[in-house]
């Protein structure tokens, strides 16, 4: 059984054991201030827009001499395109690389039956930065390239 006295002596004890552990934690180690919180910035200027959201070229070329049968598709759901176009080919996609997911996948196939038939493939982003790139010999090579630009490292 609890009695008053034994009470008022369990809030003094656990009083004081916290207190102390406030005072413990608040004196003593470095006399060194800790460095202020850096603020983050509340808003972006109007003039300056984050790398991500510019809008970007993302083209998708075929290299090689002759024909070739070109399938492409640059989104998650959408039909394939599919021609019939002389090499070296070329097509681009401008957006932002924050849109919804892109997934980039060009396919050629040489018409050429010769063994010297080359077929080559390339997705670049920037008009400098190869994200892929493939290449193939034979008759009827076959170069498939397929990428995720908007996975790149920020």
């Amino acid at each position: 059984m609890i009695t008053a006295v034994h009470r008022n002596a369990i809030t003094v004890i656990t009083i004081a054991a916290l207190t102390g552990g406030t005072l413990a934690c608040g004196f003593g180690g470095s006399s060194e201030q800790a460095p202020p919180p850096v603020a983050a910035p509340t808003s972006t200027p109007a003039d300056r827009v984050p790398l991500l959201e510019m809008p970007v070229e993302v083209a998708l070329e075929v290299t090689g001499d002759g024909n070739a049968d070109i399938t492409y598709a640059y989104e998650y759901g959408q039909s394939p395109t599919h021609l019939r176009a002389a090499a070296p080919w070329r097509t681009t996609i401008t957006r932002s690389l924050t849109e919804p997911v892109m997934i980039v996948s060009l396919t050629a196939r040489a018409e050429g039956t010769g063994a010297g038939t080359t077929i080559g493939c390339r997705v670049t982003i920037g008009a400098n930065v190869v994200l892929t790139e493939n290449t193939a010999h034979g008759p009827h090579a076959t170069a498939t390239c397929s990428t995720v630009p908007s996975s790149l490292p920020t």
